[in-house]
């Protein structure tokens, strides 16, 4: 069975537990797109995905599976994802590992970071590894809508060529909760 139909179906059967929570996000800037969703599928489990679309660079699509602590003031994910990507100097799969921490300095504006890597013995394809990291301010707008500012980096290395820098860029965005 091919990584897609795995993941699929992975995906389909985890999204079929109760959801308590979920979130739909649009960030973007003059050169990238990403398109985010978020499912609670239990108390301390998370089903997470991305959607990035560059101008120059092709696109990214990952999903990944969180378990999630939220300790009131500051909160913690770890986990992995997988993703296929498909850019201008080739395409691949990769997994990789990481997580985001957060700190809520107020009941509406929190700082959060977040960082996954994914070595080349977890890259397949074109695909040598894999790293992103981001760092975010969010502001909740309403209790069901959150505004946020973004730092997003994110490199891809390619068989026989230099990393690839996909997005170097700030993005804004929007989160939807319901």
């Amino acid at each position: 069975m091919s990584l897609k139909k795995s993941l699929v179906i992975t995906a389909a059967l985890l999204a079929s537990f109760s959801s308590a929570a979920s979130n739909i996000s649009l960030a973007f800037d003059n050169d990238n797109i990403v398109l985010g969703y978020e499912l609670e599928l239990q108390e301390a489990l998370k089903l997470k995905g991305d959607y990035l679309q560059t101008i120059d660079n092709g696109y990214t699509l990952d999903t990944g599976i969180y378990a999630f602590q939220d300790a009131g003031a500051t909160f913690f994910e770890l986990g992995a994802k997988a993703m296929r990507m498909d850019n201008d100097n080739g395409d691949g799969y990769a997994l990789a590992f990481g997580g985001l921490g957060g700190i809520r300095l107020t009941e509406e504006f929190s700082l959060e970071a977040e960082f996954h890597y994914s070595p080349e013995i977890l890259a397949f394809g074109d695909t040598e590894n894999y790293s992103q990291w981001a760092l975010r301010a969010s502001y909740a707008v309403m209790p069901t809508a959150n505004f946020f500012v973004e730092y997003n980096y994110t490199t891809v290395t390619y068989d026989n060529m230099p990393d690839e820098r996909l997005t170097a860029d700030i993005l804004f965005g929007l989160a939807w909760i319901f």
